[in-house]
């Protein structure tokens, strides 16, 4: 069956309007029943009543101010039942007529279709002129039982209309209530921009992990650093709102923690100084110059190129080959270590030690780096693997979060 003239599917309507009466009566008995309850609440905490006791006082305690909420909360409610059974109403008086409208439909579509002829106008003549006038009725009567769908299906769409209009009034009804009786403070608007950019930042996160692995260089390394901080601010102030918990601060903390780098500490103090710039690796002079060095890279390709996409083009493919003289190796090995064949190659060199031998300090850094870089590869080529192939939920650092944020 062919859609209505409004472009509906021709189908009865769901819903039972007594469960939806019933429901909006329940919603507004519990809403009278919990500003009743904030009353008695507000009464006890107040100390508005005789009751002395450690009993009475531990209780106390525990209300506080909750009957404020609860007040608040049964103000919603007790408005929003006689919303849902006047729904409920308009549903139950709509039903009817919408399933018989929907029956005309199917019969009316039925008889069109079993009729002989067709409604378009013949392209080739027939030449027998009692098969025409037969061919001719046949046609001006498939075009009626067509036409009497056409009014059984507008008949449909203004029933349709009519509880639309109810749904309608029934949401807004609704809304009016919540704006009513929701009324968010300024910080509540902050921390709801809060969530969004955290969101926001777990996506570009994403992304510049990609550009990092396919492309390479400090620039991403920046600005993955400068996300993981930016990270840790807003998760802290989620904590001290109340939005968040501490679990989830002390990862973010952990996560900013150079692990990898702790060889660094076997080297005195200008490794230990060197270990606390790389926690805050996005506030570091010499990443802010290395980033600026292949932006301008990349900038002078993208000029020399003539610019638009051909110089983006251009200027991506110069990064890409300067950070990459290996070509594709580079990038696996940065997929399972973090780092390009020649970096990987000057690591396994400082651990091996050459010709300083073990007692060197920078062997013991090289070999702690070395370590920690082929246990944490296998781990973050399996958390890039499963956020790649659509799977962000089931990758290790989300599964095991402390293990995640260490490595």
């Amino acid at each position: 069956m062919e859609t209505s003239p409004a472009g509906r599917s021709i189908e009865n309507l769901e819903g039972d309007a007594d469960t939806i009466k019933q429901r909006g009566q329940r919603i507004g008995t519990i809403g009278r029943q919990m500003i009743a309850s904030a009353d008695v609440l507000e009464e006890l905490a107040s100390d508005g009543d005789d009751q002395r006791g450690k009993a009475i006082e531990k209780i106390r305690e525990i209300v506080g101010d909750t009957y404020e909420e609860l007040r608040r909360a049964g103000r919603m409610y007790e408005p929003t039942g006689p919303v849902l059974v006047r729904y409920g109403t308009a549903v139950e008086d709509a039903k009817p007529r919408i399933r018989s409208a929907v029956d005309a439909c199917e019969d009316a579509w039925t008889r069109y279709q079993a009729a002989p002829g067709q409604r378009f106008e013949r392209l080739l003549p027939t030449l027998n002129e009692d098969l025409a006038e037969e061919q001719a009725e046949n046609d001006e009567e498939k075009r009626r039982l067509y036409d009497e769908f056409l009014s059984h299906a507008e008949t449909f769409d203004a029933e349709v209309d009519t509880w639309e209009d109810a749904f309608d009034t029934a949401v807004d009804g609704i809304g009016d209530v919540l704006e009513v009786s929701i009324e968010d403070g300024f910080w509540d608007n902050v921390d709801g921009v809060v969530a969004v950019v955290l969101e926001v930042l777990s996506v570009v996160a994403i992304i510049v992990a990609i550009a990092g692995i396919i492309i390479g260089g400090p620039l991403f390394a920046l600005i993955g650093a400068i996300i993981g901080v930016a990270t840790l601010l807003l998760t802290a102030y989620q904590v001290l709102r109340d939005d968040a918990g501490m679990d989830k601060l002390l990862v973010a903390i952990v996560g900013v923690i150079p692990f990898g780098k702790v060889g660094l500490l076997f080297r005195g103090k200008p490794g230990l100084l060197s270990f606390g710039a790389e926690m805050v690796t996005a506030f570091r002079p010499s990443a802010w110059s290395a980033a600026a060095g292949q932006l301008g890279s990349v900038s002078t390709v993208f000029r020399l190129a003539g610019g638009g996409w051909l110089g983006i083009r251009s200027g991506l493919t110069g990064a890409w080959r300067l950070q990459n003289p290996t070509g594709v190796g580079d990038i696996m090995t940065r997929f399972m270590f973090g780092k390009n064949t020649t970096q990987l190659t000057d690591l396994a060199q400082a651990a091996a030690g050459g010709a300083n031998g073990w007692c060197n300090s920078t062997v013991l850094a090289g070999g702690w780096d070395l370590a920690y870089t082929t246990v944490s590869g296998g781990w973050k080529a399996l958390d890039n693997i499963a956020t790649w192939t659509g799977n962000p939920d089931r990758k290790p650092s989300k599964l095991f979060p402390w293990v995640g944020a260490i490595l």
